[in-house]
């Protein structure tokens, strides 16, 4: 019943197919057998009369002497295939194991010529025999198991060594009791060998260890954290190994594995108060409690040592990265825990060497905002509310040359969570990297497109613009959905703009154009925003479904002080001016920059020296109210 439940669970599970899988699912299946043969042939010897017939129930001693030893043979093959060293040495694995079959074929035929494989009696059949010989069969593969581990040791992981040593004293004890007890007509033989391919598929192939290197998964990860949190002191070492390519990791093969496998039971070795748990690809966590600051230290400094060993040892080179600290106690989630660490380790991402890292109380309080910010904006996406009061929509009102007064305006977003206003270069990244850049906008266009029907109505203005994200242009279908929301309201297209910046429109060129043509012959006027910034050159802008050229005030700033950059902002403007393009500055800040625009010939201009942004609703300020008549 064990070896079926374990065989049904195995099937309606995802375990993890490692290459000693294969023997627990052979040796379940064995069991089976095993087992269905044992209670067949005892079934036969307490009734004898009605069920013995001699060659039949001799035929039954066979197929369980045979698939006892399939059962010993997949247990030892289990225990001895767990160090990769052993998976090289499977000719000498197997001569051995035949020898060892060989004697216990040997020993079950001289038990059979002998007769004494089993006795008939009066009142039923006398096994005695038969259960001692193969019990004591599978005391001699236990201590042969026990001392292919030993002399392995160094290969093997801690929680394999452990369990082999529990196994292997179970095994001991119970079929040593099985054979003492044999008067009390009581077999438990059958646990010896279900309850060890059980365990085995639990500890190595339900998520929980890997059998090379000793590690624990995510999910034990999270329970073991969550039992430290908030009860006990420890520290994280986070360490992530960047290598080159997948091409060169299968270049150097077994090499990488063997040396690897030798760093895991380094790090082991250093002391039990490490626990080892592999996260993401290439990322693992090593938990040290019940221990000082100092001491943690010195562990780390020990693992810090094995990896630099590794780099030497092996051909490829790679980088490591190393974060560790104690848990705050403000870290009370294992999954904030993780975060807190992820965070920290994308400051170096893109370093070209290995990096060590001690977090601070610094970092925490960065951590904290932009948990606070990720935690806000996922909540934000999954509430698919286009009115979410979260999002807070400023904005700038836009000078123009010309009307000498306030024509457009740029829209800009705010989060608001709790009292704090949140400013976009803090969490358009965080939301750009989550995935919740589309709900945001899609709220931003919704608000303004709002704020545009309500000051239509009594003020006189040309638009209001809309920030878009390099992610959404990339995006097929990132129009459908924003035209949906501003055909929602009683207001002419061409009240609403869009800003792409030069950057993200020639991130990925084909499908930037053909969103910008679609929004274009809808009457969506479209600024560039940023000009200056990026790499494209003019013919490409020009060839653009752009109206306003947007100029970044690097390019006014720089034009100031240097005579070469006012040149060519000269030819630019001109440029653009004569193949029908707006052009508009941004950063003015004061009267010189302003007066220096205009000489320009720039069309609009956008600063603080006009207007700082402020809640849309602020616009009325600066916009021409309509003749009541």
């Amino acid at each position: 019943m064990i070896s079926i439940l374990a065989l049904v669970t195995v099937f309606y599970s995802k375990p993890r197919k490692t290459f000693v899988f294969r023997f627990v699912i052979a040796g379940l299946f064995w069991s089976i057998l095993s087992s269905a043969l044992q209670i067949i042939i005892l079934k036969v010897a307490n009734d004898p009369e009605h069920l013995y017939n001699r060659y039949l129930f001799m035929a039954l001693i066979l197929g369980f002497l045979i698939a006892y030893n399939a059962v010993l043979f997949l247990i030892f093959s289990y225990v001895d295939m767990m160090s990769i060293h052993r998976r090289g040495q499977r000719k000498e694995f197997f001569l051995m194991y035949t020898v060892l079959a060989l004697l216990y074929t040997i020993g079950a035929i001289i038990e059979i010529a002998s007769g004494r494989i089993y006795i008939m009696q009066v009142n039923g059949i006398d096994l005695s025999h038969f259960i001692r010989f193969y019990s004591f069969a599978g005391i001699v593969c236990s201590i042969i198991c026990f001392y292919a581990s030993v002399t392995n040791r160094k290969d093997i992981s801690r929680i394999v060594w452990k369990t082999v040593c529990i196994v292997v004293l179970f095994e001991i004890v119970l079929l040593g009791i099985q054979i003492l007890l044999l008067q009390s007509h009581v077999i438990f033989t059958g646990l010896s060998y279900s309850l060890v391919f059980m365990l085995a598929y639990l500890l190595f192939h339900a998520e929980k260890y890997d059998e090379i290197s000793g590690c624990q998964g995510i999910n034990a990860l999270n329970q073991y954290i969550s039992k430290l949190c908030g009860k006990k002191k420890f520290h994280i070492l986070y360490v992530y190994f960047i290598f080159p390519s997948s091409e060169n990791l299968v270049d150097e093969g077994m090499n990488l594995a063997l040396k690897g496998i030798k760093a895991c039971r380094s790090v082991e070795a250093i002391s039990p108060k490490i626990r080892m748990f592999q996260g993401a690809e290439n990322r693992y966590v090593d938990v040290i409690e019940r221990c000082s600051d100092k001491e943690a230290r010195n562990y780390v400094n020990q693992i810090r040592g094995i990896f630099d060993w590794l780099k030497a040892e092996i051909y490829m080179p790679f980088n490591y990265m190393m974060i560790f600290g104690e848990v705050y106690k403000e870290l009370d989630d294992p999954i904030k825990i993780r975060q807190f660490y992820d965070y920290i380790s994308k400051r170096f991402v893109d370093m070209n060497n290995s990096y060590f890292y001690t977090t601070t109380r610094e970092d925490l309080e960065e951590f904290e905002e932009y948990y606070k910010i990720s935690k806000a904006l996922k909540d934000i996406r999954n509430s698919q509310n286009e009115d979410d009061d979260r999002v807070v929509v400023y904005a700038q009102p836009i000078y123009s040359v010309e009307k000498e007064s306030f024509r457009v305006a740029e829209s800009l977003m705010r989060l608001k969570i709790g009292d704090s206003i949140i400013t976009p270069d803090k969490f358009i990244p965080i939301a750009e990297q989550s995935g919740c850049i589309h709900m945001l906008s899609c709220i931003m266009i919704n608000k303004v497109c709002k704020a545009i029907e309500q000051l239509s109505e009594f003020y006189d203005f040309d638009a209001i613009s809309v920030n878009i994200s390099s992610k959404e242009l990339s995006n097929p279908t990132m129009y459908q959905d924003f035209l949906d929301i501003i055909e929602k309201y009683d207001i002419d297209m061409g009240k609403i703009r869009m800003e792409v910046t030069e950057t993200a429109m020639f991130e990925n060129y084909d499908m930037a154009q053909r969103n910008m043509e679609i929004l274009d012959k809808e009457g969506i006027q479209l600024y560039l925003d940023d000009f200056g910034t990026g790499y494209s050159s003019l013919e490409r802008v020009i060839n653009c479904p752009v109206k306003t050229i947007k100029f970044d005030k690097t390019l006014l700033y720089k034009s100031l002080d240097d005579n070469r950059m006012d040149d060519i902002l000269t030819y630019m403007i001109e440029v653009f001016k004569k193949n029908g393009f707006v052009t508009l500055v941004e950063g003015v800040e004061d009267a010189s920059q302003q007066q220096f625009s205009v000489d320009k010939g720039f069309d609009y201009i956008q600063g603080y020296h006009f207007a700082k942004p402020e809640p849309i609703e602020e616009l009325k300020n600066f916009f021409s109210r309509k003749s009541k008549f």
